[in-house]
């Protein structure tokens, strides 16, 4: 059973988001609120910074081209192994340039949907593994949001079951069948659901 450790929190009213992680480390946990001032790719940029070259896993409702391609900018800068997206079922018929740049940027084969709304990006390499929970998608927002990050190799497994349901479940690119996605929804949550039956000493 996971135990929890001590978070580092903050407010964030900066462009500067090396200075939100300025804590990272191995078993980290930060928890902040930011004004909106930099967004989730900035977040992965300062997070690289630390874990030094590394796989990406991202799942979002939407993504703005100018942060996809700041994502090819990283891989090309020798920042990132691997990139691969999980988006949901709508975006390709909201997005449909942006889908098709998206598509000849990653490839086919590192995309997938799925019904979803919730926001997460896995980082790892042979030194960390780290999850970003978070309420920001991968186009920036103006606005007050969240996030959470922990270098923890029991929460990054935890999401990254679901990853990798998504990616052996569903076809390669973007599906805009709402029949399939739920399908393979339907299957992870049949296969994982449990009640919980209590929680870990703190």
């Amino acid at each position: 059973m996971y135990r929890f450790k001590k978070a580092e929190l903050g407010v964030f009213d900066t462009k500067n988001s090396d200075l939100a992680i300025a804590s990272f480390g191995k078993n980290c946990r930060i928890l902040g609120l930011t004004r909106g001032q930099f967004s989730l790719i900035d977040l992965i940029y300062s997070v690289l910074k630390k874990t030094g070259k590394a796989h990406i896993i991202t799942t979002t409702w939407s993504a703005g081209i100018k942060d996809v391609h700041q994502v090819d900018w990283m891989k090309n800068n020798d920042l990132i192994y691997t990139f691969k997206l999980i988006t949901d079922h709508s975006y390709a018929n909201r997005q449909k340039k942006y889908a098709a740049s998206i598509v000849d940027l990653f490839g086919v084969e590192n995309i997938r949907t799925s019904e979803i709304h919730a926001k997460f990006t896995l980082i790892h390499n042979d030194d960390f593994k780290v999850c970003i929970r978070t309420s920001m998608n991968l186009n920036a927002n103006k606005t007050c949001e969240n996030f959470e990050i922990d270098e923890d190799e029991e929460i990054f497994n935890f999401y990254l079951n679901f990853v990798e349901h998504t990616f052996g479940d569903m076809p390669k690119g973007f599906t805009e069948s709402s029949f399939k996605v739920n399908k393979s929804l339907d299957n992870f949550f049949n296969k994982n659901s449990k009640n919980i039956t209590g929680w870990s000493e703190i």
